[in-house]
Order: C-alpha cells, then structure tokens, then sequence
C-alpha cells in the first residue's frame, strides 16, 4: 500500500510539473498589454558573424482605438528599427517605417517575411535555434509590451511565407552604423 501511494504522489508531482512547463511554454508564444496582443514571434537563426536578422510576428489591437507601432528595443543588437520592404529598380530593398505602422482597431497585422518586420542592425551575438530572445515594442497609445522571439531555423519562413535572406538585401546606411 505504500508502495502505491509513493507511485501515485510520484505521478502526480510529475503531472504537476509537466502541467507548469506546458503553461510557461504558451505563455511565451504571447504577450499582451492592455488591447495589444502579440503572437508567434519568431526570427531566423544567424551565424555569429551575422550582421542583421529580423523579427516576424502578429500584432492584435482589441481596442476601438488605431495604436502604432512606434518602436522597438533589445539588447541583442546595436539599433532596432521597424522596416518593411519595396522592390526598387529590381532590388528588394529595406525600408524604414520612421512613423511606426498603424495597428487597426479591432484587427490584426502580421510582421512576415516581405512586410513589415522588426530589423535587428549590429547583431551583437549569435542567434541559436531552439533558443529565445527578449525584445520590447513601444505602443503609442498601449505603452510598452515586452515579447519573446523563438529563434527558428536559419532556412525558417513562418507559416506559408516566402523565403527572404536578411544579408543580402539593401539595408540602407548599415555601412555607416558604428558598433562597438
């Protein structure tokens, strides 16, 4: 009888375990803050001679309010911008969204590969697969919310998107970023 109360207390605890890494694993896959909400942020893998990455996400406002993504900061680069991209002269070119990017009332924007993305610029380590990285996005009106970016494989390209290397686009003046 032991025995079995031993073998039920053992199940159990390791029930109870499984059940907290399973929270904490969802609740990594999002944020919210007040009507904000971000989902499945993810980025590429990079070399650790890599200079650039980018951050792909979905952005829900449930407010009756438009907010803007105005900007974003993390401690794995030396600048982090908001960008989209626009072919120019036949070249795919980063651009960056000085004024942020409207987040609707009531829907969703998705930060995808060939969008709007976040832009990491003077990586200053390098991202792992299977590993997470914080980043934190300024609302205007939501304030900041802070996220958690899955690193994925180097070749990932998020639910049914296009492939897009990062380093071998036009990123603007990266030639004159100064990084320590």
């Amino acid at each position: 009888m032991k025995m079995f109360k031993k073998m039920t207390l053992a199940v159990v605890a390791g029930m109870m375990t499984l059940g907290s890494l399973t929270s904490l694993s969802v609740a990594s896959d999002h944020s919210s803050h007040g009507p904000i909400k971000v989902e499945d942020a993810w980025a590429r893998a990079r070399t650790a001679t890599a200079k650039v990455a980018g951050a792909f996400m979905e952005i829900e406002n449930k407010s009756k309010e438009d907010d803007r993504l105005v900007s974003a900061s993390s401690d794995i680069s030396a600048r982090v911008e908001i960008h989209t991209t626009k072919m120019e002269d036949g070249v795919m070119r980063m651009i960056q969204m000085k004024d942020g990017i409207v987040i609707p009332a009531g829907a969703e924007v998705e930060l995808k590969p060939g969008g709007y993305h976040v832009m990491f610029m003077g990586l200053n380590k390098q991202l792992e697969e299977g590993t997470m990285f914080p980043v934190t996005l300024s609302f205007e009106k939501a304030g900041d919310v802070k996220v958690m970016v899955h690193v994925k494989s180097s070749g990932a390209m998020g639910e049914g998107h296009g492939h897009m290397k990062h380093d071998k686009m036009d990123h603007g003046d990266m030639k004159k970023m100064k990084t320590n």
